[in-house]
């Protein structure tokens, strides 16, 4: 069976959030079980385009990764100071910028803090929502 793009990201994106994938191959192979045929090369641009990285459990979700690396958030005037593990921040960010909150002009992003500049006060509460749902 030939499989969609959106039905092959779908299914990728099952395998990685049950924490059972650990080597591009071994998506290759869960996909052939479910009747998707991928290559290598295919398997790698879908990685790419779902924005999953790889840690010590496997391929992981950088959204599903968001909740469990913010430590806290502090709002200061129209600042927010967003706390991460060590060399994390800049994944947070990417995360903040991708999701084009309206009231977040844009993310500066250090080793382990993160400073989001706020068009309003009451940006902040859709900053935090973001970061503690992780979606």
């Amino acid at each position: 069976m030939t499989a969609t793009k959106a039905e092959r990201h779908s299914a990728i994106l099952e395998l990685v959030n049950r924490g059972s994938v650990h080597t591009q191959q071994e998506i290759a192979s869960a996909l052939a079980r479910r009747g998707m045929r991928a290559t290598q090369a295919t398997v790698s641009r879908d990685i790419q385009e779902l924005g999953l990285v790889r840690s010590g459990g496997g391929y992981r979700s950088t959204t599903a990764l968001v909740r469990e690396l913010v430590l806290s958030v502090e709002v200061v005037e129209q600042m927010a100071v967003v706390k991460t593990p060590p060399g994390t921040a800049n994944m947070v960010a990417r995360r903040i910028d991708e999701a084009a909150l309206p009231g977040v002009a844009g993310t500066v992003a250090g080793d382990d803090t993160i400073i989001a500049v706020l068009r309003s006060r009451g940006a902040a509460r859709a900053l935090k929502g973001l970061l503690a749902s992780g979606v």
